[in-house]
C-alpha cells in the first residue's frame, strides 16, 4: 500500500510517439524526483524514437508495452538486417519508417532496447490504479493470462461504454481524444501528441492532468483521408460497382479512407457493403481496427 504522498509523486504518461522535445518540455513541469510511468507506445510516427527509449531505459522509468512497442520488436530486425520489410517498416501510416531513420546506422542501441521492449509488462498495479496500454478493463481479472495479449495491447474504448470494476481504476493509452476521457473507473490518456496535438501526464492520487503541446520539431506525421465530403455519392441507381469504381480513382490522392466512409457503405449497401469493407481492407485502403470497429458496430 502506498502512503498519500508517494501516490502524488507518481504520473501516468500517455503515448509519445517518438515526441522527445514535447516529452521533455512535459516533464520539466513536474517535481525532480517525480516517479514517470508511461502507458506505451514511445516509437513510431514522431521523429525521435530512439532519444525517447534511451530516456525512459537510462532514468529507469517503468513502461508497458504498446502496440507500437510490439510492432517495433517484432519487424524491426528483419528490416534492418535482413531487408525483409512488413507495412510497419514500408507503410508511412504506421509510422515505423520514422523510427528507422531515428536509429541510422546506431544499431547496438537498436538492438539494445528490442531486447528491453522484450522484458515490457503488459500491465503495472499501484494499489487501485490498473495502468495499462489498451482499454484492458474489461479483461482485468484475465491480466496474467497470454491469450489476452491482443486485448491489452489494441482493445479501444468506444464512447459510451459501460465497464464496472469495483476493484480498480484502468488508466491507459492507445486511443486518441482530443482531452483525457474519463469515466467512474477508467482515464484515457491518450491526447494524440504525434499528430500536433498534447502529451498528457496524470498524478495519480489527485488525478490532475498536466499537459504540453507537441513541439514542432517532434512530429511531420499526419494520414490524408477520404472523407464523404470528397466523394459524389451514388444515387438510388448507382451500384457498389460504381462506388468502388469511384474511390479506387479518388484513392491515389489519400493514405487511407476513413471510419465514416466505411460506415456509409455498409448502412447504404448492406451485406454487399460489409463484403466491399473486406475488399477494401485487402487493398490496404482501411486499417484493421477500422475495418473491426465498422463490422462490430453493424
Amino acid at each position: 500500500m502506498h502512503h498519500k504522498s508517494e501516490l502524488e509523486n507518481i504520473y501516468v504518461i500517455g503515448d509519445v510517439h517518438g515526441c522527445f522535445h514535447t516529452l521533455q518540455n512535459l516533464v520539466a513541469q513536474l517535481p525532480q524526483d517525480a516517479e514517470l510511468i508511461f502507458v506505451g507506445d514511445l516509437c513510431d510516427k514522431g521523429n525521435f524514437s530512439k532519444d525517447v527509449i534511451d530516456f525512459v531505459i537510462e532514468n529507469d522509468y517503468k513502461c508497458i508495452k504498446g502496440n507500437h512497442e510490439h510492432l517495433m520488436e517484432t519487424y524491426l530486425e528483419d528490416a534492418i538486417f535482413h531487408d525483409n520489410h512488413s507495412p510497419w517498416s514500408s507503410d508511412k501510416r504506421y509510422g515505423g519508417m520514422v523510427t528507422l531513420q531515428s536509429y541510422g546506422r546506431a544499431h547496438e542501441t537498436m538492438l539494445k532496447h528490442v531486447e528491453w521492449i522484450k522484458s515490457l509488462p503488459m500491465y503495472i498495479q499501484i494499489d487501485k490504479y490498473f495502468i495499462t496500454h489498451g482499454f484492458a478493463l474489461p479483461f482485468y481479472e484475465h491480466r496474467n493470462n497470454p491469450a489476452y495479449y491482443n486485448d491489452y495491447l489494441l482493445n479501444r474504448y468506444e464512447e459510451g461504454m459501460e465497464v464496472f470494476n469495483e476493484e480498480v481504476i484502468n488508466i491507459f493509452g492507445h486511443c486518441v481524444f482530443e482531452e483525457v476521457v474519463s469515466g467512474e473507473n477508467f482515464y484515457g490518456i491518450d491526447t494524440g501528441c504525434s499528430y500536433g496535438k498534447k502529451l498528457t501526464a496524470l498524478q495519480l492520487g489527485t488525478m490532475e492532468v498536466y499537459q504540453e503541446a507537441m513541439d514542432s520539431r517532434d512530429s511531420d506525421y499526419s494520414i490524408k483521408e477520404l472523407k464523404l465530403d470528397h466523394i459524389s455519392l451514388p444515387d438510388d441507381k448507382h451500384t457498389i460497382t460504381h462506388l468502388r469504381m469511384h474511390i479506387d480513382a479518388l484513392f491515389t490522392d489519400f493514405d487511407l479512407v476513413s471510419t465514416e466512409v466505411a460506415e456509409y457503405i455498409v448502412e447504404r449497401f448492406g451485406e454487399v457493403g460489409k463484403k466491399e469493407i473486406e475488399n477494401m481492407l485487402e487493398k490496404k485502403q482501411l486499417f484493421i481496427k477500422q475495418a473491426k470497429r465498422v463490422l462490430t458496430k453493424y
